[in-house]
């Protein structure tokens, strides 16, 4: 349990937090929770750059403390949460390629994509350097709400609510999150793309190989529904993994029903 130094009602009333009610009322919306205890919402909305400003100013801090705790319970929910994601999601991934894919979804450039998806930047208390759009600083901050705001449904509403808030951001978005990392080559980026919108995985068949055996040419078809794609390579591999790169654009075109964006009041969690 979060220990504060004042009640509940108190911090949502903190004169140093203008507008309390109001950003608590309008992340548990696009959360989709109602929160037992408001006020650790609220603790994973302010930053301690918020905290800096207003010392620095002259001004009195807020009653609550900044959301460094929070983020270092949700830092690890997050790990856990996102190793069963991916666990699930690649049963063919090997020990590293999994440790690979959760390393990726969990760094700050991605968790900061995920709150933005939030609209969390719209209600974080934040100091007017990291407030800017585009500043390193800001991505920073995104990252550490988000991981805030994970650790505070977690303690307010269980592990439960935490995995459904993480599976309604992940679902679909996993192979260009991934993909924006560096992390899936081809093959997997197609494997995930044709698995998230056509429930299906693609198939690869061999066309012909021509040259020397010491410098052979492979060429390889790849089908994925009504969709297909050639590639050649050295090898069958090579073959496959460029087979699999002429896929991608035709794969990424295809409307994603995950990634629609929610109608206003509508929870981003899974029913």
């Amino acid at each position: 349990m979060m220990v504060t130094t004042s009640s509940p009602a108190a911090n949502l009333d903190d004169p140093a937090l203008p507008d309390a009610r109001v950003r608590v009322a309008a992340m548990e919306v696009v959360i989709g929770t109602c929160f037992h205890d408001q006020s650790l919402l609220l603790q994973a909305l302010l930053h301690r750059s918020a905290v800096v400003e207003r010392r620095r100013h002259g001004a009195a801090p807020p009653l609550l403390p900044s959301n460094e705790r929070l983020e270092f319970l949700g830092d690890a929910v997050l790990a856990m949460l996102v190793a069963r994601y991916v666990y699930d999601t690649f049963p063919d991934f090997s020990e590293g390629r999994l440790s690979e894919a959760r390393a990726a979804l969990v760094r700050r450039s991605t968790l900061a994509i995920l709150a933005e998806r939030l609209g969390l930047g719209d209600h974080l208390y934040m100091g007017q350097a990291e407030r800017r759009a585009g500043s390193r600083g800001r991505t920073t901050v995104l990252a550490e709400a988000f991981e805030a705001v994970v650790a505070a449904i977690y303690l307010d509403q269980g592990l439960e609510a935490a995995w459904r808030l993480m599976s309604s951001l992940l679902e679909g978005q996993v192979p260009t999150l991934l993909a924006r990392a560096g992390t899936l080559n081809p093959k997997s980026q197609a494997q995930s793309l044709a698995q998230a919108r056509m429930r299906l995985l693609p198939s690869y068949r061999m066309l012909g190989r021509a040259g020397p055996a010491h410098d052979s040419r492979f060429t390889v078809e790849v089908l994925a529904g009504d969709l297909r794609a050639v590639g050649l390579g050295s090898s069958r591999q090579a073959a496959e993994q460029d087979a699999a790169r002429h896929l991608l654009p035709a794969l990424e075109s295809l409307p994603d029903p995950a990634a629609r964006a929610p109608e206003e009041g509508t929870a981003l969690h899974a029913p």
